[in-house]
């Protein structure tokens, strides 16, 4: 089967019609959220956050342990992972939204495998200056 290359305007419609879906790598979505590339808002909501959920994970449940006791560290821990997966969840919501809004973040989260594109038949869809680039670095200079 051949692989179906689209530009971002292509991308832009058929996303916008429900043609193309956008698969976000969730392992690395919060890399592509604090990226150089992303939303500056974006990235201050997902670091707040972030830093949140870690404090309510840690130092904030040992804390209410010693001095409030144990079912209030067992709250803030379970909260701490509320807060965390909710903080996942939202930068991928991120990365869809800044793939939308610019076509440098839309081709920086391709290249570095944060997404990938595929059609109402399940089959990938790849962008068309990231094919030509790597048909440009596979041929041999002379």
């Amino acid at each position: 089967m051949e692989k179906k290359l689209v530009n971002y305007q292509q991308f832009l419609d058929g996303y916008k019609a429900g043609d193309i879906m956008v698969l976000v790598n969730k392992s690395k979505a919060g890399d592509f959220a604090m990226s150089e590339f992303a939303d500056k808002g974006n990235k201050r909501a997902h670091q707040l956050w972030t830093w949140a959920g870690l404090a309510m994970l840690i130092p904030i449940p040992i804390i209410l342990l010693i001095f409030q006791g144990w079912i209030y560290a067992v709250g803030s821990f379970i909260l701490g992972l509320i807060i965390n997966n909710a903080a996942r969840r939202s930068a991928e919501q991120f990365i869809l939204r800044n793939m939308v809004e610019s076509e440098n973040f839309w081709d920086y989260v391709l290249m570095h495998g944060g997404a990938i594109m595929r059609d109402a038949q399940d089959n990938e869809i790849a962008s068309e200056f990231l094919d030509r680039m790597a048909n440009k670095t596979a041929q041999p200079s002379n």
